[in-house]
């Protein structure tokens, strides 16, 4: 939805100065790369094109490195932009500082990294040989797809379709957590196909992390599982196509990848090709020039978060399938340049339009500390907040809304729109009385 996937991107995209390059000091963990990637391409059928370079770093390393990183590859207005979206959308706090967060987060999160511009994979200190050693193979992983599909082209964001990037992202995650598990097994001498059992284990275990982690578990729900779901979904998805299409999955997934969060949550969507719709958004009545903020398309995990944070996990789990697809803009026009949000949705019948569309107006009214209603109908609900006057349309199968608007008078066709209505109206009329009387 919102591009806030520095947050995951940046455990992939991380180009750390060589703290122990490979031929520097050895190490036990070190000293098992060969054998890991020799286990991994027996798994894949990848073979490794080249050896990785690798290295080790501090926690305070990290953190230096990642605010130089921020600072370098994100544009203050893209931070304000990804920031913003969340918070009209009142998935975090007013007061929610996204840069910091995202290093935080990454700092308590982070046990190794594959840099995929710069080749190299690094360890960060204070672990145990065996977590060393399972989080390697994690790693390698990435550096086997990396060589053969380029991780960096696969991963480049496309801001108007966050939905997607969210999709590559448990691809790359999703698969290396497999093969994580898989190559555990087969150094057990089982074969390196994960059960059920394994599978459930591992991702309850990733569910269950939070409370050895207080930022993460402090976080907004939203970061939270943005940060969790390339893991956790990411490995179901996987499985799934590899169960189906065994060892070409591997290479299938990078070749032919899923293109929305639906087909990572719902495998048979990716094997039937079900591709989420782009419904139109409302035209919002601003009035002066107006610049775009923000775009992109609102998905089935973003409904889903959405559901479970201003209902119940149930609920989410019982509408968001329903959703057939969503987009967002943000814009901001005349001297006070407020922010507007334009939003839709588009689902799969008019009960379940109608069913998100009373959800959308008790989150509406839950999201700001004051909301006064001035219509509250079947199809239309309309008001005001601190963030400015809204209103939201049910159509159809269509959830629209417009929020952060300066005037109420906004919410209704300007004078000048109602005198062109009237001359359209004026000349259509002309036009058949002419008709009318040529013909009789």
């Amino acid at each position: 939805m919102f591009r806030l996937l520095p947050l995951t991107l940046l455990f992939l995209a991380l180009a750390f100065p060589s703290v122990a390059a490979r031929h520097g000091r050895e190490e036990p963990a070190f000293n098992q790369i060969d054998s890991i990637v020799k286990s991994l391409s027996e798994i894949t059928g990848w073979s490794e094109k080249h050896p990785v370079p690798y290295g080790r770093m501090s926690k305070r390393q990290l953190r230096l490195f990642l605010t130089k990183r921020i600072k370098k590859t994100l544009r203050p207005e893209e931070i304000h932009a990804d920031e913003l979206a969340l918070k009209m959308f009142g998935l975090v706090p007013q007061d929610f500082d996204l840069k910091q967060s995202t290093i935080d987060l990454l700092t308590e999160q982070a046990a190794a990294f594959y840099d995929y511009d710069e080749k190299k994979l690094f360890l960060l200190e204070n672990s145990s040989l065996e977590a060393e050693v399972t989080t390697l193979a994690h790693e390698l992983s990435h550096a086997l797809a990396d060589q053969h599909f380029d991780l960096d082209k696969f991963m480049d964001e496309n801001p108007a379709n966050d939905d997607e990037n969210l999709a590559h992202t448990a691809v790359v995650e999703g698969q290396a957590s497999w093969l994580m598990i898989a190559y555990d097994l087969k150094q057990a001498g089982k074969s390196p196909v994960p059960n059920r059992e394994a599978l459930a284990a591992v991702i309850d275990s990733s569910e269950g992390a939070m409370v050895d982690y207080p930022v993460l578990k402090s976080s907004p729900l939203y970061i939270q599982q943005s940060l969790m779901f390339p893991y956790t979904q990411g490995t179901a998805f996987f499985d799934a196509v590899y169960r189906r299409d065994g060892k070409k999955a591997f290479s299938e997934v990078f070749s032919s990848p899923p293109r929305d969060s639906a087909q990572i949550i719902h495998p048979a969507r990716y094997f039937a090709h079900v591709l989420a719709t782009v419904p139109s958004l409302p035209k919002a009545p601003l009035r002066g020039k107006e610049e775009e903020i923000s775009q992109g398309s609102v998905g089935e995990f973003d409904h889903q978060i959405l559901l479970q944070q201003y209902d119940s996990q149930e609920k989410a789990k019982d509408l968001a399938p329903h959703l057939r697809g969503g987009s967002f803009k943000i814009v901001t026009s005349g001297k006070e340049e407020k922010p507007v949000l334009t939003y839709a949705s588009e689902w799969d019948s008019p009960e379940h339009a109608r069913d998100f569309f009373v959800f959308y107006k008790k989150a509406l009214q839950s999201k700001w500390k004051n909301c006064t209603v001035s219509t509250d109908k079947d199809t239309v609900f309309a008001g005001e907040s601190e963030a400015g006057y809204f209103i939201a349309k049910l159509n159809g199968i269509t959830v629209t809304s417009i929020e952060g608007l300066s005037e109420a008078a906004d919410l209704r066709p300007r004078k000048s729109e109602n005198a062109a209505i009237a001359l359209k109206l004026s000349f259509s009329r002309r036009v058949k009385l002419k008709s009318w009387s040529t013909v009789h």
